[in-house]
């Protein structure tokens, strides 16, 4: 294909082709495209010297910049950004140039946006509605928020107050049937105090994001120090029930199994996960912890000797309110906590039942 039906050939796709000549000028190559009229002098098609600069200002800042790229003659393009050149009907042309050698000839292509700078603009559109959804939505969780620790500053006054009455209560000397009543009381203050530490824990997750993470190494929780601390606190009610605990870590693991995460809620994640499992433990039952690596990652099992969960309820577990059986006064949020705290944190989490009988619960963590 020759250069004149080439250069016609772009002419027709809104693109200006110029070649630059040995004294620094251009001349035009084939047709002007549509977009020029009113732009390019009258005699441009026969003109053997062009200013394009004069033409588009932007090129003032580009021909430089294209001038020394002809001159390394390094093969390639170099494009301008786009820029807008006003008309004198009042109306705006958006154009980007490309420099670049086709057969020896240093070319000068500008092509006028038309599609591409609709899309782009559609993106900044789209962009700023989302930013300004993010920013309403910012102010909404803020009101939620402070709306939410009134609420559960109200409820914790006078539960606070109950418990006290209660606490008084059992040292006077009461009949049989009020001590029964007086410990149903505290048994309930401290269902109702649990309701609401879920409630808090969980929205506080909700709102939470990865920035919660400290980058630093030095400050990653330890995953087994954790389990350990938290089985050792919840030991007496394992003793109460027959149960026994353990913590199992696979070879192959640091000393220190530092992970992505959260200290403080990493240790909620065990309390939900083992006091879940000490829930549907039979007498005499082991619930244990186990550490497995997986790549860049740990496995974190907790497995328990129970009925295991239903079928029907075990694809909705993780999900808000959503209860493993008939738990009365539990708000199912716990194992939803978990859900959304591992997945901030990079990571996954599941249930499955044992081949022996009973249910684990796992959740991956990476390494740090």
């Amino acid at each position: 294909m020759n250069s004149g039906i080439f250069a016609e050939l772009l002419a027709r796709q809104n693109i200006l082709i110029l070649e630059r000549n040995v004294r620094g000028g251009f001349r035009l190559l084939g047709s002007a495209p549509e977009w020029c009229s009113g732009l390019l002098p009258a005699d441009a098609a026969s003109a053997e010297s062009l200013a394009p600069e004069a033409i588009f200002s932007f090129l003032e800042y580009f021909l430089p910049e294209a001038g020394r790229f002809w001159a390394d003659a390094a093969g390639g393009e170099l494009r301008s950004g786009f820029w807008v050149e006003g008309r004198d009907d009042g109306g705006e042309l958006h154009l980007v140039a490309t420099a670049c050698i086709v057969g020896g000839k240093k070319l000068l292509l500008i092509r006028r946006l038309e599609q591409e700078f609709d899309q782009l603009q559609r993106v900044y559109q789209k962009g700023r509605e989302l930013l300004l959804n993010h920013e309403r939505l910012l102010t909404e969780t803020s009101k939620k928020e402070i709306l939410l620790y009134c609420i559960i500053h109200d409820l914790s006054g006078p539960l606070a107050g109950m418990a006290g009455t209660l606490e008084m209560l059992k040292n006077e000397q009461l009949t049989a049937q009020g001590a029964r009543f007086v410990e149903l009381g505290r048994r309930a203050v401290r269902q109702q105090s649990v309701l609401i530490e879920d409630l808090l824990a969980t929205f506080r997750a909700e709102t939470g994001a990865l920035d919660t993470i400290d980058p630093d190494p030095t400050h990653a929780p330890d995953a087994v120090a954790c389990a350990r601390e938290i089985l050792d606190l919840v030991l007496p009610a394992f003793a109460m029930r027959g149960v026994s605990g353990s913590v199992k870590v696979a070879p192959g693991l640091p000393e220190r199994v530092l992970v992505s995460g959260e200290k403080g809620r990493l240790e909620r994640i065990f309390h939900n996960l083992i006091q879940n499992a000490l829930r549907y433990s039979p007498a005499k039952g082991v619930v244990t912890i186990g550490f497995q690596r997986e790549e860049s990652a740990v496995r974190i099992t907790i497995d328990d000797q129970g009925v295991g969960i239903p079928p029907e309820v075990a694809p909705q577990l993780f999900q808000k309110f959503v209860r493993g059986g008939a738990n009365r006064g539990k708000s199912g949020l716990g194992l939803y906590f978990c859900r959304i705290s591992v997945e901030q944190w990079g990571g996954t989490i599941g249930c499955e039942p044992r081949p022996e009988g009973g249910t684990r619960f796992w959740f991956r963590l990476n390494l740090v």
